[in-house]
């Protein structure tokens, strides 16, 4: 009894080692490469900055306190006299042509349109990740194919030889089978290495270390269908980069009333409250010190200025005109971006199912042939080719079935559905 625990421990271990963890699946890369990948934690800290810029105090709005303190020493016509003084100031924009009023507004503006870039840059970098994910899973699942093709040509070596050993097959029979078993075992070490380089890339986006071993999840799960009107509505309402470019014309309309708001007057409101005192020779203090309350307010109007305000004013028309013509662009290559991702996905979908089809037609025929070469009614090089057709088939398959996920995010991506 106790020697069949040893041996069931044993077993457990093993089956450690050998399988560690569960394969990667394309939700937890996604995952993974929210919380830690570092553009997608950049692109927050970022969003982060323009949110805290969102304040009334950045537009002017709140007044301004300020506490000084100073003493001076005059000695003139044989007098000598101290002067020491003390206060707190308040000081504040009653009017300014609603400029101030208008900077909030614009900041407002600069908060929604930092969401926005933080989502794009996010988006694009999960389109990496997912573009990563599906290089490293073809690779992998290419890999175990080569390895495939090689334990096929293994076997018919052996085959090969077994039966020249009867003075069943020619030479060259063997020859060929080992020719063929020998290019099989570049084509599994050159699928190795892609496969291996593919997934220290991934572990890079997802800031895991280079030397991470891991295997993913090769299936493939697709959406049941798309409208393409609803994508195209989807598109504009929702797609980052789309709104972007609407909030900055938007921050272009501010920036007009803000140039236009420096032809009103000024005026500016200041209280302070403190203590003085005069005292002969040189005597800082506050011993004999009076209380002082003063209130003023200063209108003002820049008559002339060179002409800068008129400049600013011209120059914000032109850049409002250009952030117009900047999202009016947008839009009609958001509208051409849906359509033609919606057509690419849908066109490889048709290409995988007949792919799909293909194989089942290579793999029928590998069978066939592989029972006819066992009873040596089909030549070495029909084997091969049947072989390599079954090989490339399912190839075939594996790089069209992750081009269309591809081509899926992709889309999901241009109708502002990929973050969420």
């Amino acid at each position: 009894m106790k020697h069949i625990t040893l041996f069931l421990i044993l077993i457990i271990l093993m089956w450690g080692f050998i399988y560690p963890e569960e394969p990667l699946s394309f939700q937890e890369a996604v995952a993974i490469a929210l919380e830690r990948n570092h553009q997608v934690l950049i692109a927050r800290n970022t969003a982060a900055i323009a949110k805290n810029n969102v304040n009334i105090g950045n537009a002017d709005l709140l007044p301004g306190i300020s506490l000084s303190a100073g003493t001076t020493y005059l000695d003139a016509n044989d007098v000598a006299a101290t002067t020491t003084d003390a206060r707190v100031q308040v000081t504040y924009t009653l009017f300014d042509g609603l400029g101030n009023l208008y900077r909030f507004k614009r900041l407002q503006v600069g908060g929604k349109l930092g969401e926005l870039e933080a989502r794009s840059a996010i988006e694009t970098t999960l389109l990496q990740v997912s573009s990563s994910f599906y290089s490293a899973a073809s690779a992998y699942e290419n890999w175990q194919i080569a390895q495939e093709l090689l334990s096929i040509s293994e076997e018919r070596l052996a085959r090969a030889k077994k039966r020249s050993a009867y003075g069943q097959a020619r030479t060259i029979d063997v020859l060929t089978a080992q020719v063929d078993y020998y290019a099989d075992q570049v084509t599994v070490t050159q699928a190795k290495f892609l496969w291996d380089e593919t997934r220290r890339g991934l572990n890079v986006l997802l800031n895991r270390d280079v030397q991470h071993e891991f295997t993913v999840e090769t299936t493939v799960e697709f959406r049941q269908s798309f409208d393409p009107e609803q994508l195209k509505t989807d598109a504009l309402s929702s797609n980052a980069l789309y709104l972007a470019a609407r909030e900055r014309w938007v921050q272009s309309q501010y920036d007009l009333k803000i140039a236009r708001a420096q032809f009103l007057p000024r005026l500016d409101f200041s209280s302070s409250y403190g203590y003085s005192q005069t005292a002969p020779r040189l005597r800082i203090g506050f011993n004999d010190a009076e209380p002082s309350l003063r209130i003023g307010a200063t209108l003002s109007f820049n008559l002339f200025d060179g002409f800068q305000r008129k400049i600013q004013t011209q120059n914000a028309k032109i850049q409002q005109k250009n952030r117009e013509l900047t999202w009016e662009e947008n839009r009609l290559n958001l509208q051409k971006e849906v359509i033609s991702a919606y057509e690419s996905y849908q066109n490889s979908l048709l290409v995988l199912d007949l792919e799909k089809k293909y194989l089942e037609a290579a793999d029928l025929n590998f069978k066939r042939t592989r029972e006819l070469y066992n009873l040596g009614q089909v030549t070495t090089t029909q084997f091969r080719e049947a072989q390599l057709n079954l090989i490339r088939s399912r190839g075939n398959v594996a790089t069209a079935k992750y081009e269309a996920k591809i081509n899926e995010i992709q889309l999901l991506r241009l109708t502002g559905q990929l973050v969420r």
